[in-house]
C-alpha cells in the first residue's frame, strides 16, 4: 500500500510539474507520511536549482528511487529550516536531502547532472535501507 501510495505522489508530482505549477505548489504542504523522503532544496534564482528540475527531476521520477523516497523542493527563501532534522545547514543549492524516519540520512550538495546524481542517491537508498 505504502508503494502504491508513493508511486502516486511521484505521479502527482510529475504531472504537477509538466503543467506549469509553480514552485510554491509543488511539494508546498506537509510531508506525506513516509520512512524515506527525498528533500531538495532551491533557491528561485539559482540556474542549477532550475537545471536539476529540467534534467533531473523527470528521471528521477521515472526511476524506482521516486518510489522508495518521495520528492519534495523547499525554497530556502520561503521555508525555515530549522524544524528540520537536519544534520547541518544547508550551504549550497540544490541540495538533495535523504530523509529516513523524519531525520537526515545524508546529503547530496550541489548540481552532478543526471546519471551521477541517480547513481549517488541510489548508493544512498540502498545504505539507508
Amino acid at each position: 500500500m505504502r508503494a502504491l501510495f508513493s508511486v502516486l505522489v511521484a505521479s502527482l508530482l510529475l504531472l504537477a510539474a509538466h503543467n506549469g505549477m509553480s514552485r510554491a505548489a509543488i511539494g508546498s504542504g506537509p510531508a506525506a507520511p513516509a520512512a524515506m523522503e527525498l528533500l531538495v532544496f532551491e533557491h528561485p534564482d539559482c540556474v542549477y536549482c532550475r537545471e536539476f528540475r529540467r534534467a533531473v527531476m523527470p528521471r528521477y521520477m521515472q526511476s524506482a528511487a521516486a518510489a522508495e523516497a518521495p520528492l519534495r523542493f523547499i525554497d530556502i527563501t520561503r521555508t525555515e529550516t530549522g524544524n528540520l532534522d537536519l544534520k547541518g545547514r544547508i550551504a549550497a543549492v540544490p541540495t538533495a536531502v535523504l530523509m529516513k524516519d523524519g531525520r537526515e540520512f545524508d546529503r547530496i550538495a550541489g548540481y552532478w547532472g543526471p546519471d551521477n546524481f541517480l547513481k549517488m542517491l541510489t548508493h544512498l537508498i540502498a545504505r539507508a535501507e
